[in-house]
């Protein structure tokens, strides 16, 4: 009868399709943005008494929303694995007021495309403690526009700097996670930090150039010698990178078994 038990409970097996929804702590590594702020506020210096606020290395996060299959086998230790797919999206904004009433606005729209394969150990049908790899898409819309003393708003082409900017990074992350399985609730918890495989290394790019401006189609982080002498912009480091929009995550979640099967 020992014997039987045994084998009965380590043929433990359970497979389930859950709903997920999780909160992303999102942190950027690079600051190429806040560059910019810098030395947009250092330009107008004297003219701008409200200028840019530098972002806070955690603008970019935000809940998401999505779907995962997870299966576990075997007890009182036994393997667990998962294949989660969540979307999420934030946006915010940003703004500097000229002694003239004119304003500067930025305007971020940020979109996340998450899929994640998690494998490890299952304790008790109860703990899991993972490896993680997950490729991460993350779309950045930038807006810049000027508000007139009237209250209109342009994203036109008065000066070159205005328009809509875009910058698109695909990255393939490693990380650890852990979790609780408790009934048709699973609560898992990752951190996971980028690489450069999958990396796109381009720059955050007016998605409208007119090709009659003077000036690149970039965004500056060298703002000063943007405007005042565009011919000797560095094209290394000048520039605001997509690079710059990666970031370590943090994720912490509930999922819900719509169907479930345990063996």
């Amino acid at each position: 009868m020992g014997v039987s038990s045994s084998i009965q409970a380590q043929s433990f097996s359970a497979v389930s399709f859950n709903l997920r929804g999780d909160y992303e702590y999102s942190k950027l590594y690079m600051f190429d943005i806040n560059d910019f702020y810098r030395n947009y506020n250092a330009y107008y210096a004297g003219v701008i008494p409200q200028p840019f606020d530098t972002l806070n290395p955690t603008v970019f996060s935000h809940p998401n929303l999505g779907a995962s299959v997870r299966f576990a086998s075997g007890d009182p230790v036994g393997f667990y694995t998962g294949l989660s797919m969540v979307y999420g999206r934030t946006s915010f904004d940003q703004q500097a007021k000229f002694q003239n009433n004119l304003i500067t606005n930025t305007g971020f729209n940020v979109a996340d495309w998450n899929l994640q394969i998690d494998a490890g150990l299952i304790f008790f049908r109860v703990l899991t403690l993972e490896g993680l790899v997950a490729a991460r898409s993350r779309k950045t819309f930038m807006e810049i526009g000027y508000t007139y003393q009237d209250g209109s708003y342009s994203v036109g082409n008065e000066y070159d700097i205005l328009g809509v900017y875009q910058a698109s990074t695909t990255t393939l992350d490693w990380g650890l996670a852990a979790g609780l399985r408790l009934g048709r609730l699973y609560i898992p918890v990752s951190i996971s930090f980028p690489t450069n495989m999958l990396s796109d290394d381009g720059l955050l790019t007016l998605t409208d150039f007119d090709e009659t401006q003077v000036r690149w189609s970039d965004l500056p982080r060298d703002y000063q010698t943007w405007a005042n002498d565009p011919v000797n912009m560095d094209l290394e480091t000048g520039f605001v990178r997509a690079q710059s929009f990666q970031s370590m995550r943090i994720n912490v979640g509930v999922e819900f078994a719509i169907f479930q099967r345990i063996d």
